[in-house]
């Protein structure tokens, strides 16, 4: 394991997943969190708990990079290995959760729908650039 790497993509990851994050939750679905404002714990509330948020999204970049680490393969290509990795990753975190939200939030369907698509483009967005900073070695001569 390239330590310098995965420290890099650790924090790349952390900034471009929270960027993501602010920019899915604060601007694309703000309407829909309006709409259901019902459901949701006051936004002192949540303002007061941010750093379990962020700490949340370290382990998510922790995580998320440490587990493309153990399986990096260095013959194949860095950004498509990277968006295949993040294909998997956002089905398995994506598809389970879908479920069980459906099954026990009283939240709209529509939210559901887009929780999913949104995480699933953050994890392949995510992938693609930890691939990027995994690309394989050039060999030179």
């Amino acid at each position: 394991m390239n330590a310098k790497k995965f420290w890099i993509g650790v924090v790349v990851i952390f900034f471009v997943h929270g960027i993501l994050q602010i920019v899915i939750h604060t601007g694309l679905l703000k309407n829909l969190y309006i709409a259901t404002d019902h459901l949701w714990k006051d936004q002192a509330i949540q303002k007061s708990r941010m750093f379990v948020h962020l700490l949340a999204d370290f382990f998510f970049a922790l995580l998320f990079c440490f587990i493309y680490v153990k399986g990096f393969e260095p013959n194949k290509a860095g950004g498509a290995q990277g968006i295949r990795y993040g294909l998997y990753m956002g089905l398995f975190v994506q598809l389970p959760l879908t479920f069980t939200y459906f099954v026990v939030l009283n939240a709209p369907g529509t939210l559901l729908v887009w929780w999913f698509i949104y995480g699933l483009l953050v994890s392949l967005i995510c992938g693609g650039i930890l691939g990027a900073i995994y690309k394989p070695q050039v060999a030179t001569s």
